[in-house]
């Protein structure tokens, strides 16, 4: 009884690895699954092959060692142990249970990603063609249809991964004859204009594999792929300097240089399901940011799409900024947690992109920005710097009409000024807040000594040489005058303007705690709003980090608990 219970688990285990087996070779069939992705299947295939690869990979570690384990009890208990360096069997059962772990474990075990270079775990990786030859000759094909499918299920595995592998290197393989590099202290920036097929293959997006044959002839590395925002047709890259190879670019980039590369690609990554949805989430950790860009400049007239991204390199998020396209109709908050200064004008930009010191609370941040589009009440194009411009001309216009009324009292004056901005989706902080806690910003100190006067009392520069309209009851006190005559009115007109810039702020920030924004997300129904909602997470090159863990861990559980799609992107391996 014992060894029949040994052989049902020793066949159960077998039979089970079919599946896992033909998924963990065709999620690596680089150029099917570009070719699958345009066709009707790809509704039924996963968007992040690599994530399928990786369960499988760990299915199979196990799975081979329970098979193992069950029949070696079976041949003890019959006196046949023998068997194992006698038997075909055996011996490729042996060699089989000798590569699984150089296979597998070298390439999930975070131990050994941090000890040994990619490059060695990726070479010995390949040992995976010793195991698909050692599970051929495992079990003989006599024994179709009890068994024995192994060798042709297999045998078909292995062939189509090796003929994808040769089209990708012969046809999806192109040389960049000249190449832009851009160098920051963190990273490279590399710049290409691809051929017409590559550009046909895939218009946006992607994941391309690179070599820099002056670095190292046969290494090649994954990144992601964004358009040059001034031209389409060139595609951009950017490596961050944190492994041997990286650093090995960056050390020969101090020397400037234009030298050629190769570009393998491009192949679909998880990004691309971004077109799955009408509102997007796009949420990166540093150099997470180059697929959400690529999503962005493609969507940006047609779908709503946010970004949150997280960053503590000041040269990369100020590069950035500068090159960015970013969505109107989107909010694009970025959390800087660096320790280095940010240029003013990249810290004082105040509309739809928000730059916010410290890191985000993704499990607010991310309700709140459903729930300030889907009701309206935070809706982001109301904050674009057009939009801000005419409500800065409306409430000028209500604080000049607000100033000639002698029956209204200060406080009422306030009051219907708050409205009107509230209406507009705005606030007027107090004025002298603000100029104490912009005091010492490039703004202010800009305005001291001009026409405008002195900011640190600015609305005196309000006085008139005329007495006629003198009243108590003006909106910002008795003592500060303001007569809009023909000879001053240009003047007093920029000083509203200006006052009411700098205490123009935003009525919905979504970086702050939204009372009813979770019982609001919670009440939206799957069906008929929620599945049009997808957040997308790309944690750079290195989510080892205890600080990217956490973050997709927590849009794990935000995505479960509000029932909305999450799809990730990591080059992890």
């Amino acid at each position: 009884k014992l060894q029949v219970a040994c052989l049902v688990i020793s066949r159960i285990s077998a039979f089970s690895l079919y599946p896992v087996m033909i998924a963990v070779f065709l999620s690596k069939c680089r150029a099917t699954t570009s070719f699958l992705s345009k066709s009707h299947l790809s509704v039924y295939l996963m968007q992040d092959n690599h994530e399928l690869h990786e369960y499988a990979g760990r299915y199979i570690a196990i799975d081979v060692w329970i098979h193992t384990f069950f029949h070696l009890l079976r041949w003890g208990l019959q006196g046949n142990i023998q068997l194992l360096w006698t038997h075909k069997t055996g011996l490729s059962g042996l060699i089989v249970v000798a590569v699984t772990p150089i296979i597998t474990v070298l390439m999930i075990s975070d131990k050994c990603k941090r000890r040994i270079k990619y490059e060695i775990r990726k070479g010995l990786h390949y040992l995976f063609y010793a195991f698909a030859v050692g599970m051929c000759f495992h079990a003989p094909t006599s024994g179709i249809p009890n068994g024995g499918f192994i060798a042709p299920v297999l045998g078909f595995c292995i062939a189509l991964y090796t003929l994808d592998a040769l089209y990708v290197y012969v046809f999806m393989t192109e040389k960049i004859d000249t190449t832009i590099f851009h160098v920051l202290p963190s990273g490279v920036e590399m710049t290409m204009a691809v051929s017409e097929s590559f550009q046909k293959r895939m218009n946006k997006g992607g994941i391309a594999y690179v070599c820099l044959p002056w670095v190292s002839k046969t290494q090649w590395h994954a990144f992601s792929l964004f358009e040059d925002p001034r031209n389409n047709r060139k595609k951009q890259v950017f490596m961050l300097k944190t492994g041997d190879w990286t650093t090995a670019v960056h050390d020969a980039l101090q020397r400037k240089t234009v030298r050629p590369m190769w570009i393998s690609g491009p192949f679909i990554s998880p990004f691309n399901a971004a077109v799955l949805y009408d509102n997007q989430i796009l949420v990166a950790s540093g150099i997470g940011i180059t697929p959400a860009l690529s999503v962005i400049n493609a969507h940006k007239e047609l779908r709503r799409v946010n970004l949150i991204w997280a960053c503590r390199d000041a040269a990369m998020l100020e590069f950035y900024i500068e090159h960015m396209i970013v969505n109107s109709d989107g909010w694009n908050l970025i959390f800087y947690t660096g320790k280095d200064s940010l240029d003013p004008a990249v810290d004082g930009m105040n509309t739809n992109v928000c730059i916010l010191k410290g890191r985000p609370d993704l499990e607010a941040v991310i309700p709140n920005i459903i729930y300030g589009i889907e009701s309206g009440e935070g809706l982001p194009e109301k904050y674009l710097e057009s939009e801000r411009e005419q409500v800065k001309s409306r409430l000028a216009d209500k604080l000049l009409e607000l100033e000639g009324r002698d029956d209204m009292r200060r406080s009422q004056k306030r009051l219907e000024l708050n409205e009107v901005a509230q209406s507009q989706g705005y606030r007027l902080e107090n004025h002298q807040t603000v100029l104490q806690q912009r005091e010492g910003s490039k703004v202010v100190q800009k305005m001291k000594g001009s026409i405008y006067g002195n900011l640190a009392n600015p609305l005196k520069e309000w006085k008139s040489d005329s007495e006629s309209c003198g009243n108590s009851n003006n909106l910002f006190g008795p003592d500060n005058k303001c007569v809009v005559d023909t000879m001053n009115q240009s003047k007093h007109r920029n000083l509203i303007n200006l006052r009411i810039s700098l205490m123009l702020e935003s009525g919905f920030k979504p970086w702050e705690h939204q009372i009813p924004a979770s019982e609001f997300v919670s009440s939206l129904g799957k069906a008929s709003v929620l599945n049009t909602w997808g957040v997308l997470y790309c944690g750079g090159s290195k989510p080892v980090e205890a600080t990217l863990r956490r973050a997709l861990r927590c849009i794990s559980s935000i995505s479960k608990e509000y029932q909305i799609n999450l799809n990730t992107e990591s080059f992890a391996w």
